[in-house]
């Protein structure tokens, strides 16, 4: 049965709290996914995602700060993107349910870190295609253009927010590479072998910080929007995230 969802709208508590949205697929079960979308943040990707939902599972996909109705200014603070979920944590508004993130390319290392920073309410992590290092070549390139003289000012301003976050990313990675080695909730990593905006070699790098337990999932013929391509295979692994987070 195809699955129902809504936009809602709600104050994300940041230091200077904001108003942005998500799409909610509501459901009665114990447990909740909090999509974290990649930059540009587009939550309308995450339709197909959100109709073949499970029964059983609460889907809520963010509109990240920076990418909300209105929004002018990048957050390029992981603190400020990960405030954006709290809402949806137990305690926070939405109900209280059992938490997994799903963190999708640039999201994926905010998902990780949401786990971190709330151990006792997130309970498990699916990272797809998530940028760990560096986009392929070609990307980074784009992205220099990006500031280039003659070119900066044409360029749209949802771009250069684009553009703050990957490059305030770098000097936030590091350290959160290192805490990953305390991680002690169950996590799966996707990744798509035909990606063409983030190397596999940004799965296997972030393997490399995670405990014997992460599973691991090299997509055939994935590329960079397995949320589009295999929502089914996401949602397989939250179910072996749930199952391992109750052992």
């Amino acid at each position: 049965m195809t699955r129902s969802f809504r936009e809602i709208t709600y104050t994300a508590p940041l230091a200077t709290p904001i108003e942005t949205e998500a799409f909610l697929a509501s459901d009665e079960g114990d447990w909740r996914i909090i999509v974290i979308p990649g930059t540009p943040c587009n939550k309308h990707l995450f339709t197909r995602f959100l109709r073949t939902a499970p029964r059983g599972i609460e889907v809520v996909v963010i509109g990240r700060p920076g990418f909300g109705k209105n929004h002018r200014e990048a957050y390029t603070s992981w603190d400020d993107q990960i405030a954006a979920i709290k809402p949806f944590l137990p305690g926070g508004g939405f109900g209280d349910k059992e938490v997994v993130t799903m963190g999708i390319s640039y999201g994926g290392e905010l998902a990780l870190k949401a786990a971190l920073d709330f151990p006792g309410e997130v309970h498990g992590v699916v990272t797809v295609a998530a940028l760990i290092d560096e986009p392929h070549d070609y990307a980074l390139t784009l992205e220099k253009l990006g500031g280039a003289a003659g070119v900066e000012d044409f360029v749209p301003g949802r771009w250069h927010r684009v553009r703050e976050e990957i490059a305030g990313r770098r000097d936030q990675i590091g350290p959160l590479l290192e805490q990953l080695k305390t991680l002690n909730v169950p996590v799966e990593v996707l990744h798509g072998d035909f990606d063409a905006l983030v190397p596999k070699s940004n799965a296997e790098k972030l393997m490399q910080y995670l405990g014997p337990q992460t599973g691991f999932d090299l997509v055939p013929g994935g590329t960079h929007y397995l949320e589009l391509q295999y929502p089914r295979r996401l949602y397989a692994a939250v179910r072996r995230v749930i199952e391992r987070s109750k052992t």
